[in-house]
């Protein structure tokens, strides 16, 4: 969607250009959302800079994708972990409730020899 905002931007300002389309972006943005001019200016800007504009979007989007994978690739590691330690503590409980069942039945056999 970045190139066709940047066009709706310049088609915005009419003969001023971007500026007055960005001007008019930040009004809309400020109805829409009820933060400050300021703010809506600054982030409509920051829009065209990083998303829209042909030659810095695409460095823009190769560092946001590199970061999600990496981030993806730690969290893996840090859940794995995790499912080890679940796997392990299931392993032992389910050793533990084997030993009592063990012994339940026996005692259960000894009392019956006994009636």
């Amino acid at each position: 969607m970045g190139f066709k905002r940047l066009i709706k931007k310049g088609l915005l300002g009419g003969a001023g250009g971007m500026i007055e389309g960005h001007i008019l972006d930040a009004i809309q943005k400020k109805k829409e959302t009820g933060k400050s001019f300021r703010e809506c200016l600054s982030e409509s800007v920051k829009e065209t800079i990083s998303e829209d504009m042909p030659g810095t979007s695409h460095v823009y989007q190769m560092g946001k994708t590199d970061g999600r994978k990496q981030g993806t690739v730690e969290q893996a590691k840090r859940d794995e972990k995790i499912m080890q330690k679940k796997c392990e503590d299931h392993e032992r409980e389910r050793h533990e409730w084997e030993k009592i069942d063990k012994e339940k039945d026996e005692l259960l056999d000894e009392m019956g020899k006994n009636l």
